[in-house]
């Protein structure tokens, strides 16, 4: 039987702006970082997002929903999240 290992992370809804889209839906973060620090992270280009909602920003239409988001980094303007005490953080 394999080793698995187990990494608790935190569960935040967050809100991220790209230059064509707003994108709504959830990331998973270690407990001791914020969300900066996950866009700081030069190792891999993309963070996950999952249960994504896609809509222009022109017109505020839905594009479409998905289980899975790979976001670029470099494509993100703006993103906030929640805490899960319900706190609101900007980062």
């Amino acid at each position: 039987m394999a080793y698995v290992a187990k990494v608790k992370k935190e569960v935040l809804k967050t809100f991220i702006r790209t230059p064509k889209e707003s994108i709504e839906g959830i990331v998973y973060k270690l407990p001791q970082s914020r969300l900066l620090d996950m866009l700081n992270d030069k190792e891999d280009p993309f963070f996950a997002v999952c249960d994504a909602t896609v809509c222009s920003v022109t017109d505020g239409k839905l594009l479409y929903k998905t289980n899975f988001l790979a976001v670029n980094k470099n494509h993100v303007i703006h993103i906030s999240g929640e805490s899960p005490a319900g706190e609101k953080t900007t980062e």
